[in-house]
C-alpha cells in the first residue's frame, strides 16, 4: 500500500475518534450538569422530602397502633364472653350440684377475684 492511500484510509479513522472523543466529553458535560440539578434540587427540597417520610412514617405508625388497640378490644371483649360463659357453666354445675344430680368437685367461677 502506498504511503498516500494508506493517509487517505486513516482520514476517516481519524474522523470517527474525533467524533467519538467529542461525543464522550459531551456525555460527560451532560452528566455532570445533571447531577449538580439533582444536588440542588436535594438542598431546595430535601427537608420537604424528610418531613415527607416522616409524616408518612408518623401515619404508618399510627394505623398499626391503632390496629394494635382495635385486636386489644377485641381479644378483651372475647375474655369478657368467655369468662362471663364460664360463669353461668359454674351457676348451673352449682345448681345441679345442689340437686344432688352431679357430683362436681372443681370450682368453676370467681373470676372477677
Amino acid at each position: 500500500m502506498k504511503p498516500l492511500q494508506l493517509g487517505l484510509s486513516l482520514i476517516p479513522v481519524a474522523v470517527i475518534v474525533i467524533g467519538l472523543i467529542g461525543w464522550v466529553v459531551t456525555l460527560r458535560g451532560n452528566i455532570d450538569s445533571a447531577l449538580d440539578s439533582i444536588e440542588q434540587l436535594r438542598a431546595e427540597y430535601g427537608p420537604a422530602i424528610e418531613s415527607i417520610r416522616d409524616r408518612e412514617l408518623d401515619t404508618e405508625m399510627a394505623d398499626k397502633v391503632s390496629d394494635v388497640v382495635t385486636r386489644q378490644a377485641v381479644v378483651e371483649n372475647e375474655m369478657r364472653q368467655i369468662m362471663a360463659d364460664h360463669e353461668g357453666f359454674a351457676d348451673v354445675l352449682r345448681q345441679l350440684g345442689e340437686a344432688g344430680l352431679i357430683t362436681e368437685r372443681r370450682q368453676y367461677g370467681d373470676y372477677g377475684q
